[in-house]
């Protein structure tokens, strides 16, 4: 992975209350090494919770449609103030935004620019403005308020309930991409079941080689020649084959089951950028409906006499329609050519990063089984040392 110019690192969760409702906040560290333009500081250092990360992610969508965002930790309801959820969180968010930063457009966000070194005044405005903005610009729905976003959303709807879509030359390579996605969504779920199965074995095989110790230890207290010290030390032996054990379980959990379950949710991301270039589809296609609708009512009052004033009316809804048409296939295509971008993006550091993930869990397992082999070889001579005329 490459060196960023600007490194930022999440640390410092404390507990904060906020009327009945208490969150955890978090500490962000920004150092800028090179010179940006949305970066006019070297340091920063801010405080922000799980909630401004959350508005981040939502302005990056917005800024950037198509693009693959990071994935977010999960909300959980139940036990979100445990040290290890805290600490799982941490980590997290701080691996949300070292993608962030890492990303060849998101860094020239100026949200995310705000995000990093704003104070708390600054921050409370611009989460304020910009979402405002936001959700006025966005492609939502009903809530839009205005009667001309209520049309566009009831034109969008329509649109997209009859599949009657603007049919593009990228609709071919879409279509090959989501079914790719969706078999390697269904084929990395499949992996992280079984791995998590095996990391559950590893925890019972720690729990069973502790009892194992522990009855090797009894039996070789009852005995009082060499063989019973060799006994007794089998089952100290395997005590401490149960720690490892458990160690092992721990780092194929962290080093191996983690990043698969991350992956999944990354690829939850690209659907999403996928789903974005489907809606700016949808807006392109309402948009050419709306257009052949508004010069189809042009056509009925045109020549006709007595009419000039509804065709003055007519061509000026026709000049409206065309420039929203060209508005909307412009950011189709910008969408799409970001999404097509990002897809390749992601195919490339796909394979390092399964490259790696892989080579670790393979490491830790022979790193793993050459430890066990030690412990249990230095019992060999205890064992064969034991005289049977002694017993």
């Amino acid at each position: 992975m490459s060196t960023a110019p600007v490194t930022v690192t999440v640390t410092d969760p404390a507990q904060q209350s906020e009327g009945m409702n208490k969150f955890t906040s978090y500490k962000v560290n920004t150092v800028v090494s090179s010179p940006l333009p949305n970066f006019p500081f070297q340091t920063a250092a801010v405080i922000r919770r799980y909630s401004d990360f959350v508005w981040l992610t939502t302005m990056l969508h917005n800024e950037y449609p198509g693009a693959i965002l990071p994935p977010l930790p999960e909300k959980q309801a139940v036990s979100r103030f445990s040290p290890e959820f805290v600490e799982g969180r941490r980590r997290m968010l701080d691996r949300f935004l070292q993608r962030v930063t890492l990303h060849p457009e998101l860094l020239n966000s100026p949200s995310l620019s705000t995000f990093l070194s704003a104070d708390d005044t600054a921050f409370s405005v611009a989460k304020a403005s910009k979402s405002s903005s936001s959700s006025s610009s966005s492609d939502g729905g009903p809530s839009a308020g205005k009667s001309g976003g209520m049309m566009k959303w009831f034109n969008e709807t329509k649109t997209s309930l009859s599949k009657d879509l603007v049919k593009t030359d990228d609709d071919d390579k879409f279509a090959e991409i989501a079914v790719y996605v969706d078999t390697l969504e269904n084929q990395m779920k499949t992996v992280i079941k079984h791995t998590q199965s095996l990391v559950k074995k590893g925890k019972e095989t720690a729990n069973g080689l502790y009892e194992f110790g522990l009855a090797f230890t009894l039996l070789g207290h009852s005995e009082s020649s060499s063989l019973g010290a060799a006994l007794t030390q089998v089952g100290h032996t395997a005590d401490s084959l149960a720690v490892l054990s458990a160690q092992q379980a721990e780092m194929e959990n962290a080093k191996f089951e983690d990043p698969l379950v991350d992956y999944v949710r990354l690829i939850a991301s690209v659907k999403a950028a996928l789903k974005q270039r489907e809606s700016k589809l949808v807006s392109y296609s309402a948009a050419s409906t709306d257009l052949a609708a508004k010069k189809a009512a042009l056509g009925k009052v045109s020549g006709v006499p007595g009419k000039e004033d509804k065709v003055a009316a007519a061509t000026a809804l026709v000049e409206a329609a065309g420039a929203a048409l060209e508005l909307e296939k412009s950011t189709y295509e910008a969408t799409a050519a970001r999404c097509l971008r990002e897809v390749e993006r992601f195919k490339r550091e796909k394979a390092d990063d399964m490259k790696k993930t892989v080579l670790d869990y393979i490491n830790l397992q022979v790193e793993f089984n050459k430890r066990m082999e030690e412990t249990w070889s230095k019992l060999v001579p205890q064992l064969e040392g034991v005289s049977v005329e002694e017993g």
